[in-house]
């Protein structure tokens, strides 16, 4: 087990960042069925995904502890979702840590002043079954409808200047539609 983390993590740290092609959007806020799904915070609240969504653009993160390109990846996230707050930009980040680790991921957020949601998947559910994680770290930058407009695999710092750019794209096209 430890060798398959050890290599795991390596293919984190190795794997570049790779940008997949854009999803079309819709003129209407349709969510999609399977993101009316109930997860539960790293606080242990109940929250229904859906409720996140319609405000602007969101950014989802999936990460565990043991990924450090992965909590990497999530603090320049968290700076750049505050600076394009105010545009409806949102930060929801999906831990993968088995159930064991919730004590460990609670305290990190904690001890990282981490404001924003923090959805736990010990079982993989939401990450494989929903969102088709291939691998850490893994985002997708989700339109207000709950289409994926961009996904993002592996991190490396400055990968998020890239994100950046995609985010601005994407409240420029809402912008023209309203």
């Amino acid at each position: 087990m430890k060798l398959f983390r050890s290599l795991l993590v390596s293919a984190c740290v190795a794997l570049p960042s790779v940008v997949f092609a854009q999803a079309k959007g819709t003129d209407s806020l349709h969510i999609p069925a399977n993101l009316k799904f109930t997860a539960t915070t790293v606080q242990g609240d109940e929250v229904n995904f859906k409720d996140f969504l319609g405000k602007g653009p969101l950014l989802v993160s999936f990460w565990a502890l043991w990924c450090e390109p992965c909590k990497q990846e999530m603090k320049a996230f968290k700076v750049l979702t505050d600076k394009f707050k105010s545009e409806g930009v949102h930060l929801v980040a999906v831990n993968t840590d088995q159930v064991r680790s919730v004590a460990k991921v609670r305290a990190f957020v904690a001890t990282q002043g981490l404001d924003f949601p923090v959805l736990l998947d010990p079982d993989g559910d939401i990450a494989r079954d929903i969102f088709s994680m291939e691998s850490l770290p893994y985002s997708l930058i989700l339109m207000p409808d709950g289409t994926v407009y961009k996904k993002h695999i592996g991190y490396t710092a400055g990968d998020e200047k890239e994100t950046e750019k995609e985010i601005v794209e994407l409240i420029d096209q809402l912008k023209k539609k309203s």
